[in-house]
């Protein structure tokens, strides 16, 4: 790839940001459903409110610490150190997601559900630097890292303060989160080339993601269906997985060599 391609495709990601942020701010304010916090499944088992809907976290908290085993070990590290910020902190964002989301299906409510949305946009800025990282710049996503998690976390207190004021607070910045990252990601890794193997675990990842944002999006329909899990138990399973497939792609991993 020349380095003037190099520039054009990088014009693709650089656009389509900005016009991601434009339609957020044209549909602003973007307000959470009435009935979000009424999940299919709320029954109570041995003590624990919502049960499923909690235990289902379980994996994130495995994986992460799964991530984090490898992260310590020098043949992971020395494969590509400018990256290890980012992969550890993806590691521990899956760590938090466990406490943040079992927090919230446990207590939901809006300032739970705030807990639950900072963690889950650490772990999937996290990513989205990587990837960056692997396939753009080794630097770009290092220096973004911080920035990111930044807007993020003030992405997430914004909707969580208008909430508060209004009963039903503005996700338009929140969303951006989780759409540019995955709008990029497949981008990424088709217009570029990583100096790193088993790239395609990226893709398994977010096509787990889609799985999980589907199945949130039937959690009566899957309830109904199976009699025993919801779609939203289900999602927590399927986002898991994603984390599983970003955590076994770092550990199968190899730097090709160039030419």
């Amino acid at each position: 790839m020349t380095k003037k391609q190099e520039q054009y495709r990088f014009w693709v990601l650089i656009i389509s940001a900005l016009v991601l942020a434009a339609l957020a701010m044209y549909f602003a304010p973007i307000r959470q459903s009435r009935n979000f916090y009424n999940y299919a499944d709320q029954r109570t088992l041995l003590g624990i409110p919502n049960f499923w809907n909690v235990i289902t976290n379980l994996p994130f908290l495995i994986v992460g610490i799964l991530g984090l085993n490898k992260y310590n070990r020098k043949k992971i590290l020395s494969i590509e150190p400018i990256a290890n910020k980012s992969y550890m902190t993806f590691f521990v964002g899956l760590i938090a997601i466990f406490f943040g989301s079992s927090y919230y299906h446990l207590v939901p409510d809006a300032f739970s559900l705030m807990l639950d949305r900072i963690s889950l946009s650490v772990a999937f800025i996290a990513l989205y630097c990587i990837v960056l990282t692997e396939y753009i710049s080794p630097t770009l996503g290092q220096r973004l890292l911080f920035p990111l998690i930044t807007y993020s976390m003030l992405a997430v207190l914004y909707w969580y303060i208008s909430d508060t004021l209004t009963g039903r607070g503005d996700l338009s910045a929140y969303i951006l989160v989780q759409v540019i990252p995955i709008v990029h990601l497949p981008l990424a890794v088709w217009l570029f080339t990583s100096n790193f193997s088993h790239g395609r675990f990226y893709i398994y990842a977010l096509i787990a993601y889609a799985l999980a944002k589907w199945a949130e999006s039937n959690d009566d329909f899957l309830y109904q269906l199976t009699g025993e899990i919801s779609g939203h138990s289900i999602k927590h399973l399927f986002a898991a997985l994603g984390g599983f497939f970003v955590y076994w792609g770092l550990i199968k991993r190899s730097k090709l060599k160039k030419g």
